[in-house]
């Protein structure tokens, strides 16, 4: 989602005039795009910006922008961490980033844009994507889930659908450019279509998307295990050119900690759907996300975990450490699971999937 909302700010800046430089000296504008679903993700903008600190004592003119979920959690902290900045986005106002550099360089001013009052979206320009065979494509922005580790809520809003129309428009452009291979982009793909004047869900938009010569692929992320339903399974089963690949999160194997994460399910309807797939699907194969070390994790619940890890064997895992996040439900329970343990853990896990991997591969 960050490289697909880069690629369509570099259209945009491309659109006025702009060119993209790989070269750290040569560049007028320095734009950071921001994550922040772990703390580590923040570091590496703040390390950065100290770089670039020193860039501009050599070019004072240099614009330096922040944008992003970073950018839209902490708003003026960033300039009072970082005096070089010269504005912050958040991730409503990315269309209006042209603007913000305009103003800036004629006004010499600090701008802090990150009012959340319409979630607007903006499509790469052909010249500004990275990949002229694969290509993103929003169909949907923001989260209603509010897990209650998770900060995507708060910081990209609420779950807000394109209109379907917009959707087929810029696929049938794609495939008329020669693009074979498109991946639908959401928070929640499975809740498309909420609050549209259209009667049409995800399984209707894929059946859509089918329709259109040209595109050979056709994939999408990301689902949430409490929305797959059997008709997405049956309509994924049916179109020949849907990836196998689906990627839907498990994060723990414990009833306990699912809970904690208000996640609204269980392990045993998590496997429901992964049995459904598989027998739907022979071939299909599954990723995943993993956290280890929540607050409340017990060794008993880590082994679940690992468990159902060793009993599905998903194709690929993102493996993370329980980051807290101020601002979510979960940043006010005890982070009581010890740093040591909690690397312990992710290395168990870690060694696990590689031997997993390693015989799928052969």
């Amino acid at each position: 989602m960050n490289k697909h909302d880069s690629e369509a700010v570099l259209g945009l800046l491309m659109e006025h005039g702009y060119e993209l430089t790989e070269n750290r000296d040569d560049a007028d504008v320095f734009l950071l795009n921001t994550c922040s679903v772990r703390k580590h993700a923040e570091d590496k903008v703040y390390s950065l910006l100290g770089e670039l600190r020193e860039l501009k004592k050599d070019k004072p003119d240099l614009v330096v922008g922040v944008m992003g979920c970073m950018a839209q959690k902490d708003k003026n902290k960033i300039f009072k961490r970082s005096s070089n900045v010269d504005f912050v986005c958040g991730t409503h106002n990315f269309h209006k980033i042209p603007k913000i550099i305009k103003t800036v360089i004629e006004q010499k001013t600090k701008i802090n844009l990150t009012d959340m009052d319409k979630q607007v979206f903006v499509s790469p320009t052909l010249s500004s994507r990275e990949n002229k065979n694969s290509a993103w494509v929003s169909i949907m922005r923001g989260c209603d889930n509010f897990c209650s580790y998770c900060i995507v809520p708060y910081v990209r809003g609420r779950e807000v659908s394109r209109p379907s129309k917009d959707i087929i428009r810029e696929v049938r452009e794609l495939a008329h450019a020669g693009y074979k291979e498109i991946t639908l982009l959401g928070q929640n793909v499975n809740s498309y279509g909420k609050g549209l004047n259209e009667n049409v869900d995800f399984s209707d938009l894929l059946e859509l998307v089918h329709k259109i010569g040209g595109i050979e692929l056709i994939h999408f992320i990301t689902s949430h295990p409490k929305d797959i339903s059997l008709k997405l399974i049956d309509t994924v089963a049916n179109l020949e050119k849907v990836s196998r690949y689906l990627h839907f999160s498990l994060q723990s194997g414990s009833d306990k900690i699912l809970r904690l994460m208000n996640r609204g399910y269980n392990l045993s309807h998590y496997m429901e759907i992964v049995n459904r797939l598989r027998e739907r699907m022979p071939d299909v194969k599954l990723g995943t996300d993993i956290i280890v070390g929540f607050p409340g994790e017990k060794e008993e619940d880590f082994n679940q975990t690992y468990l159902a890890m060793k009993d599905i064997e998903f194709a690929q895992v993102y493996m993370f450490k329980y980051s807290p996040r101020e601002g979510t439900a979960a940043f006010k329970l005890a982070d009581d699971v010890p740093q040591q343990v909690k690397k312990e853990r992710l290395s168990k896990i870690i060694h696990l999937q590689k031997s997993i991997s390693q015989k799928k591969r052969k």
